[in-house]
């Protein structure tokens, strides 16, 4: 995704806003199932997008953290995979409905633990849980936090990108790809109406420089996980280019007015060191899950102005807070989590461990869900100083679950866990 500005003007663009996908697939369905933080996707790709859905949603999240909804009310629930993997498969064999305990694995909202169970042969994951709400099947959310809930298809769809035959050469993410000559094709706009009133020039600038390509790797195009990833990717514009204001204080935007300059930002996995049990058969996950990286180009972390990394560490200091507060990158923060849980199943061979047979999981058995693949999204016209900007999401969490990147449990803090877990 990309915006430039005309000096004469200090125009910005930026590709369009906030995405979200809506569980269908046939247009008239999508009209039946709202949207989510404002944004679908139609039968062609294109994104759409309303603006009063998300603050709709946002003061709905800002109501639950008035009531008194939090992480506090929340119970410590933990999730057995086989047992999930085998509702699944039992379900989709006899052509049933999953159930919503299964699709959204118990109503976590975040991983925090994976306990191995070598005397009972199972694999567990646990974390805050809450009760579901779902008339939204893109984004279920906890009814307490308004926060999203882990999804199955993404665990399938992580654990297929971990395993050791079918790993991508890459990382799990998404960026938009602007047309060739944008920067040209804008000029010239601003040459023909330069002139002209405001709303004028900005139409004719939207139509010169007209659809941007959404490119996505490391998930099927069509699977929740690649939305997920675009979703967060495109909020992040929005509130880099000032856009929408970050709805948590001391963030504020990246817009530049010192000097015409490039800059990207995108979203990283961020793990602080693996917590291990003595017996390397309970693991604690920590950190912020996600950190914002900022450079000249996108995913390349040098370059970019002093605005922009002020920007990219702010956002980053306060990664929890903002998961807190807006779902799509809560949502990716989830994905990030499931593709640590996958990687480190692999690291560890933790499916061995149990005696684990994941290829029903890892080949064609499981059948995801499938979405409108985003493809396009329109260019965008607001009036501000700005550069030009780009960015995207690149998600390789495996780094942080390597056995050199581990602390030791000496304090015994799992113990507890473990106990929780049996129980």
């Amino acid at each position: 995704m990309f915006t430039v500005t005309p000096s004469a003007l200090r125009m910005r663009l930026s590709a369009a806003a906030t995405i979200a996908v809506l569980l269908s697939l046939a247009g008239a369905a999508l009209a039946q199932q709202g949207t989510t933080f404002g944004v679908w996707v139609d039968t062609s790709g294109v994104v759409q997008y309303r603006a009063e859905d998300a603050r709709r949603q946002l003061a709905h999240i800002r109501a639950l953290a008035a009531g008194g909804g939090s992480t506090q009310q929340q119970n410590l629930a933990f999730v057995s995979l086989l047992t999930v993997m085998a509702q699944a498969r039992k379900a989709q064999e006899s052509g049933q409905p999953l159930s919503p305990e299964a699709r959204y694995l118990s109503g976590l909202t975040q991983v925090q633990y994976v306990l191995v169970d070598v005397e009972r042969r199972d694999l567990l994951i646990g974390g805050r849980a809450e009760p579901v709400d779902s008339s939204n099947p893109l984004q279920a959310t906890g009814t307490l936090s308004g926060r999203p809930v882990l999804h199955l298809d993404d665990l399938v769809v992580a654990l297929r990108w971990a395993s050791a035959d079918r790993r991508p050469s890459g990382p799990i993410g998404c960026s938009i790809d602007p047309p060739p000559h944008m920067v040209e094709r804008a000029m010239a706009v601003q040459r023909e109406f330069g002139n002209a009133p405001r709303q004028v020039f900005a139409d004719a600038l939207a139509r010169a420089i007209g659809q941007q390509q959404i490119r996505t790797f490391g998930a099927p195009a069509d699977s929740r996980a690649a939305l997920v990833c675009v979703a967060a990717d495109y909020q992040l514009k929005r509130y880099s280019l000032h856009l929408d204001s970050v709805p948590v204080a001391g963030v504020g935007h990246s817009i530049d007015n010192s000097r015409p300059a490039a800059n990207a930002f995108w979203f990283e996995a961020s793990y602080e060191p693996l917590l291990m049990a003595d017996d390397g058969n309970a693991f604690e996950l920590r950190g912020p899950r996600l950190a914002l990286k900022a450079g000249a180009v996108p995913f390349e972390e040098q370059g970019a102005t002093q605005t922009a990394q002020n920007f990219a560490r702010r956002f980053s200091e306060k990664m929890p807070q903002i998961c807190a507060a807006v779902p799509v990158i809560a949502d990716l923060a989830n994905l990030t989590d499931l593709a640590a849980v996958a990687a480190l199943i692999r690291e560890d061979r933790l499916d061995q461990r149990i005696g684990w047979d994941m290829s029903w999981v890892l080949g064609d058995g499981y059948k995801l869900s499938v979405y409108p693949a985003p493809r396009s999204t329109p260019t965008l016209v607001n009036f501000a100083g700005g550069s030009i900007a780009a960015g995207g999401v690149s998600l390789s969490p495996q780094r942080f679950v390597g056995r050199q990147q581990r602390l030791p449990d000496s304090a015994g803090a799992l113990i507890s866990v473990r106990r929780q877990a049996a129980r």
